[in-house]
């Protein structure tokens, strides 16, 4: 009976089976971009026609410029990206084929150029843009992939030049800014 009851206990501890949320690391190959042999058919990476496990790198010369882990042949993971100087330009999530989580990409100069917010592979909150200066240029807020409440856009000065909100798909506010000066001189 007391073993039974340990079986048991430990049958609901530790669950049925693996968990299917866990992706697993792709092994250690490494493919080119270019490669004859890696396919994408339908949103699947095939390598000599089978699902591709491993990594597809692209390189110029010895300077490693991307790196996007595979698993079953779809992207999985964290993507990231380097300038020949070695400076990082982005880094990415992957889930299942899918674009999940947070999104950055930087500039040459290393300003941050985007930070986008992913689940599912849709836009899910803030998303924002800045320009080469490290001043914002776009701060869009979205619901399931779709624009829903504050949207801001502005100037490399810092000027507003949007400003709204979208409720429902409709759109409420400033959409563009205009000066506006008299043509009239006394």
């Amino acid at each position: 009976m007391k073993a039974t009851c340990f079986w048991l206990g430990l049958l609901l501890l530790t669950g049925c089976g693996p968990s299917t949320d866990r992706v697993d690391g792709p092994p250690s190959v490494f493919v080119a971009p270019d490669n004859p042999a890696l396919k994408n058919a339908n949103g699947t990476w095939l390598f000599k026609g089978v699902p591709f496990n491993g990594y597809m790198v692209e390189k110029e010369g010895k300077h490693l410029l991307s790196k996007l882990p595979i698993v079953g042949g779809k992207e999985n993971g964290i993507a990231l990206g380097w300038y020949k100087t070695g400076r990082k330009r982005y880094e990415r999530g992957f889930r299942n084929g899918n674009r999940e989580g947070i999104h950055q990409g930087w500039y040459e100069n290393g300003q941050l150029s985007f930070r986008y917010l992913f689940h599912n592979d849709l836009y899910e909150g803030e998303q924002r843009t800045f320009f080469t200066s490290g001043h914002r240029w776009q701060s869009l807020t979205y619901v399931h992939g779709y624009e829903e409440g504050k949207q801001k856009t502005w100037n490399d000065s810092g000027r507003v030049i949007n400003n709204f909100t979208v409720k429902h798909g409709k759109l409420y506010g400033v959409i563009g800014r205009y000066d506006c000066m008299s043509v009239l001189k006394k």
